[in-house]
């Protein structure tokens, strides 16, 4: 394959995987919109699953399988590259069985453990995504390795769409018709299985179904090297995909331990559910906020690794170090301005303003969950790609510590200060890895005080906006709340767009390496000459 194309499909993937985040985030307020906080409740109780599952068979095994073919398709054992597909799609054959038989038969037990045994049949609906995860990895894997990155990238936005459009439809349908929470949340459930299968059906009609022609068949190979290699395999995607499974970790541990926490601090369940559902309102406003603080930063990236490629350590701490600055000024300019206008936003995507206090905290998940992401990548850039996978680990035990702590105290805020808390954890245990390593550049101290600076100017002037507004407007209504959070963030954004063209936030050798945004900026300083 030439060079032109493959970096065409590497563009081409690359911002499908950014439209599906931002379909995978989006969905959720009509969604809530359409089952009330008891509907968005017992979905997101089960939603991490499905997280998990497409995560790994869109970032884990397939990038694994795709390196390891290549390699050996370029020294020219193709047997052994044919071979080795072949074992990971029958493990993860044989491992997406086991997983429906455990969640299925077992869908009694875990609802259970959430606390509410109404759950089994949304948990026994959702079981049946597992059967996707050895078909999409191994599909996706076979063709990344011979280079082609079109049918991932198309599978993969078909598949979102499909499934979106179906949990929605789904769910009106459900909720005109009078089916309860449980009812929606299982018809969801489905939607989302039967959206994946789409995206099976349109991988299997872009490749012809060549992969499955190249399988060999399983009785010649021995189940010891089904299990060794797979399990080698297994432990590489989760080191690469676990800083994409971050958020899905932090909701799993919640679904687990919330309402369990609530109702033993003498919550009703029948207040317990729901107050859960608006707790849930934060996570599409964390992952949508994350997803734009780091689409641009990321782009650094792969020119850093280059730069360690070579050897070049002075110009990647100069990439290290433009990355952590324009991340903390996206993020924290998302962050900042969310918490200014969380009241008039929650009423404009999920209703009314109930849990905005909670929302409010939560807000401080953007910034760490950019940073959290933006140095994962830096380490990976450097090679320590198990680093994040310990950091996942502590921040994971440290989320359930403090929930345990914390809920049973202050209710669903201590749930979020505990995410908030756990994340910060994580952030400080990589800067902490990197100093170690001898690889930490933060730069100068000044040019985080211009930073903490327009953060400041950008959250002064979104709040007399903000206030001047409400006394203009003083009906309290959702268009009224609408037209205050979209002004607001309008003029927190223009703050920020004109403090970083305008001002000497980044030099001009440092925009340099930011081709996309320089482009925007040049015409904008061409204008206002």
């Amino acid at each position: 394959m030439k060079d032109k194309d493959l970096l065409q499909g590497v563009a081409i993937l690359s911002a499908a995987a950014l439209l599906a985040k931002i379909l995978s985030a989006a969905y959720r307020i009509p969604y809530q919109n359409l089952s009330g906080d008891m509907g968005y409740y017992v979905y997101q109780q089960i939603y991490p699953l499905y997280g998990i599952i497409i995560t790994l068979s869109m970032y884990g095994f397939p990038v694994v399988l795709s390196k390891h073919r290549a390699e050996l398709i370029a020294i020219g054992r193709k047997d052994e590259a044919r071979k080795l597909t072949s074992l990971l799609f029958y493990g993860l054959v044989l491992l997406a069985a086991l997983s429906w038989v455990l969640l299925f038969f077992l869908a009694p037990f875990i609802a259970e453990m959430m606390g509410d045994n109404n759950l089994v049949r949304p948990i026994q609906a959702m079981s049946y995504v597992v059967f996707l995860l050895p078909f999409l990895s191994v599909g996706r894997g076979f063709h990344q390795g011979e280079g082609e990155l079109i049918p991932t990238a198309v599978s993969h936005i078909v598949e979102q769409l499909v499934r979106v459009l179906l949990i929605l439809g789904i769910t009106y349908i459900f909720v005109v018709s009078g089916y309860d929470a449980y009812q929606i949340g299982a018809g969801a459930a489905y939607g989302s299985f039967f959206g994946g299968l789409i995206g099976v059906m349109v991988l299997l009609l872009l490749t012809k179904a060549v992969w499955m022609k190249e399988l060999i068949h399983p009785r010649k190979l021995k189940g010891p090297s089904i299990l060794n290699q797979n399990w080698r395999m297994f432990k590489h995607s989760l080191f690469i995909c676990l800083s994409a499974l971050m958020f899905v970790l932090m909701q799993l541990v919640d679904a687990f331990t919330i309402v369990q926490l609530l109702q033993m601090s003498g919550i009703q369940p029948d207040v317990a559910f729901p107050t859960k559902g608006v707790y849930d309102r934060g996570q599409p406003l964390i992952q949508l906020g994350t997803v734009l603080a780091t689409t641009l930063t990321l782009a650094l990236v792969p020119m850093l690794s280059k730069a360690v490629a070579r050897n070049d350590l002075h110009m990647a701490n100069k990439y290290q170090n433009l990355s952590y600055r324009l991340t903390l000024l996206i993020g924290g300019a998302a962050t900042v301005g969310l918490m200014i206008i969380i009241e008039p936003t929650n009423h404009m995507l999920f209703t009314d303003t109930t849990g905005s206090d909670v929302l409010r905290v939560l807000s401080f998940a953007i910034v760490l969950s950019s940073l959290f992401v933006m140095i994962s990548a830096v380490l990976q850039g450097y090679n320590y790609t198990y680093v994040p996978a310990i950091a996942i680990a502590i921040g994971v035990t440290t989320k359930v510590a403090l929930n345990v702590l914390f809920i049973p105290r202050f209710g669903t805020i201590g749930a979020a200060w505990s995410t908030v808390l756990a994340i910060g954890t994580m952030v400080i245990y990589l800067l902490a890895v990197l100093h170690k390593k001898k690889h930490l550049h933060l730069g100068s101290l000044s040019s985080y005080v211009r930073i903490a600076l327009v953060l400041a100017v950008m959250g002064l002037l979104t709040t007399l906006w903000k206030n001047g507004l409400l006394m203009i407007l003083p009906i309290d209504n959702r268009l009224t709340d609408t037209l205050i959070a979209l002004t607001s963030a309008g003029v927190g954004g223009l703050v920020v767009v004109y403090s970083l063209f305008a001002l000497s936030i980044f030099s001009e050798d440092e925009w340099n390496k930011i081709p996309k945004l320089n482009k925007v900026r040049t015409r904008f300083v061409k204008r206002r000459r």
